[in-house]
């Protein structure tokens, strides 16, 4: 999908998709640098869009980890199935239903896309806590956003929460990075 498509799908969707530009190679650096690439995982990517992020992650994984996407815009649930890698599974479902498809204390790492400033309270609570649930003791959940509203959301959620910032991206981003602290 170019810049275009991905424009015209995002302005389409605003209010799911929270964008107007991919993530650039910058923020996903960042935002993926704690996984690490020599151990099979099993990692978790909440709204994935049309996979730049998804992408970056089949290259650094494991090629025994596996991958779960949960999208709900069916024009990039069918761009993630182009994807010919049999460690990553597309789930055409809200993020709202991890656990319905993922044991408790079974994934490595959660990482987010999700706009979560545009998701209404309860999805979003809903959300947050799903994902600490299926994290291993010591798992991560990481998650970017163009502004700092859901910190106490996150902090409230998770005891280790930190945030950086990159403003190599459009728009300039936050990407926290979340753990229950266990080990």
């Amino acid at each position: 999908m170019n810049n275009w498509n991905f424009f015209r799908e995002a302005v389409k969707n605003f209010r799911s998709t929270g964008a107007i530009a991919r993530a650039s190679p910058v923020l996903i650096k960042r935002l993926i640098s704690a996984i690490p690439s020599h151990v099979p995982l099993n990692v978790v990517e909440l709204g994935p869009g049309e996979g730049c992020i998804t992408r970056a992650l089949l290259q650094r994984l494991h090629p025994e980890s596996r991958l779960t996407a949960f999208e709900i815009n069916p024009a990039f649930v069918r761009r993630l199935q182009l994807n010919q890698d049999p460690r990553l599974q597309v789930l055409p479902i809200g993020a709202d239903r991890l656990t319905d498809h993922l044991a408790e204390g079974s994934v490595d790492f959660v990482v987010s896309s999700l706009p979560l400033s545009m998701i209404d309270q309860p999805v979003k609570g809903r959300i947050i806590g799903q994902s600490r649930r299926v994290l291993k003791p010591g798992g991560q959940y990481l998650q970017y956003q163009y502004a700092l509203q859901d910190y106490g959301l996150l902090k409230d959620s998770f005891p280790n929460v930190s945030v950086s910032f990159t403003l190599a991206n459009l728009p300039p981003a936050f990407v926290y990075s979340c753990s229950l602290g266990l080990l």
